[in-house]
C-alpha cells in the first residue's frame, strides 16, 4: 500500500516532467515561428530602410523604387496582415507615383496612380488607425475629383488618428490650408489648430512661415486670431520670422512691424498678402505638389504640447 509521502513524489514528478513537456513544445514552437517569420523579416528590410528615408526627404531613382516596390509587394501574399509592410509600400508607390508627376509623363500617370490609391486601400484594411495612409488618400482623392465629403472624411480620420505626429501634420497642414476655403468648420478649425501645434514645436517657425505666405487671407487671420492660445515664445519668434521674410505682418503684443506698420485689419497688404475677397470662389482641386518633400527628420518628432 503507497503512503502519502509516496503519492506525493509522484503527483511532483509527473508534474516535472508535464512542465518539461510543455517549455519543449513552446521552444519548438519558437523555432518553428523564427523559421518562418525571419526570412519574412530579411525580406522586408530594404523596402522599410528605403522607405523610411523617402519620408526623411532622401530621392532615389525610378528604378530604384520601383524594385523596392516590387519587393515589398511580397507583403500582399503573406497569409496574415503585415501593416508595416503594407504602410512601407505605400510610401514607396507614392514616391513613385511623385517621380511620375514630376516627368509630365501622362502615359504612366493613371497607372502610377491607380496603383498607388490601390495599395493605400489594402493597407487601411490591414491597418485602419494609420492617419498616413489616410492623408495619402485624401491627396489622391481630392487631387482627382476636387474637395468631395468623402475624401473629407479620409482627412478627417487623419486628425483624429494622429494629431500631434509632426511629420504628418506638415503635411496635412499645407494641403488643409490649400483648400481652406473649401474646408466645412471642424476641419478649418483642426487646421488652425494643427497649425498652432506645429508653430508650437519651436522647430517648424519657418515652414509656418511658408504655410502662413501662401494661405489664403480668411486663413491668415484666423491663424493671427489664434495665436493668442500659442505660447509666447512661439507666437514671438513666427513674428520675427514674419518680419525678417519682409512680410508685415501685426499680430497684436508681440510683432516688430507693429509700430511702424499699422493697417486697418489683422494683415498689411504687402509682399502677397492681400485683404479677402468677398464672394471668391477657389478651385476644390488640390495643386499636383509632391506631398512627399525636402522634410528635416526632427520633424518626425511628436508635438510638444
Amino acid at each position: 500500500m503507497a503512503i502519502p509521502t509516496d503519492i506525493r513524489g509522484v503527483r511532483i514528478g509527473a508534474a516535472g516532467y508535464l512542465t518539461r513537456i510543455v517549455i519543449c513544445l513552446l521552444g519548438l514552437a519558437a523555432v518553428a515561428w523564427g523559421g518562418f517569420a525571419l526570412p519574412l523579416f530579411w525580406q522586408q528590410a530594404s523596402p522599410r530602410s528605403i522607405a523610411s528615408k523617402v519620408l526623411q526627404g532622401h530621392t532615389f531613382k525610378m528604378r530604384g523604387l520601383l524594385d523596392e516596390a516590387q519587393q515589398a509587394e511580397l507583403a500582399e501574399r503573406y497569409p496574415f496582415c503585415n501593416p508595416t509592410a503594407l504602410h512601407n509600400l505605400v510610401v514607396l508607390r507614392l514616391a513613385i507615383f511623385n517621380q511620375t508627376m514630376a516627368a509630365a509623363d501622362h502615359a504612366l500617370l493613371d497607372s502610377s496612380y491607380d496603383t498607388v490609391y490601390n495599395a493605400a486601400r489594402k493597407a487601411l484594411s490591414c491597418a485602419p488607425a494609420d492617419s498616413f495612409v489616410w492623408l495619402t488618400l485624401f491627396w489622391l482623392d481630392a487631387g482627382k475629383h476636387g474637395f468631395k465629403p468623402v475624401n473629407a472624411t479620409y482627412l478627417r480620420l487623419s486628425y483624429a488618428l494622429s494629431p500631434n505626429e509632426s511629420w504628418i501634420a506638415l503635411w496635412r497642414t499645407r494641403l488643409a490650408f490649400a483648400l481652406f476655403e473649401q474646408l466645412p468648420t471642424d476641419l478649418s478649425d483642426d487646421a488652425i489648430d494643427g497649425f498652432i501645434k506645429l508653430l508650437d514645436t519651436g522647430r517648424l517657425t519657418w515652414q509656418a512661415v511658408e504655410i502662413f505666405e501662401h494661405a489664403p487671407p480668411v486663413a491668415q487671420n484666423r491663424i493671427i486670431e489664434s495665436l493668442k492660445t500659442a505660447l509666447a515664445i512661439s507666437r514671438r519668434g513666427f513674428a520675427e520670422a514674419l518680419h525678417n521674410k519682409g512680410l508685415d505682418v501685426v499680430i497684436p503684443g508681440e510683432s516688430p512691424a507693429e509700430a511702424r506698420c499699422p493697417s486697418d485689419g489683422a494683415l498689411s497688404i504687402r509682399r502677397g498678402l492681400q485683404p479677402e475677397k468677398q464672394g471668391a470662389q477657389q478651385d476644390s482641386k488640390i495643386e499636383p505638389k509632391a506631398p512627399i518633400i525636402d522634410v528635416p527628420k526632427v520633424e518626425f518628432d511628436t508635438l510638444c504640447h
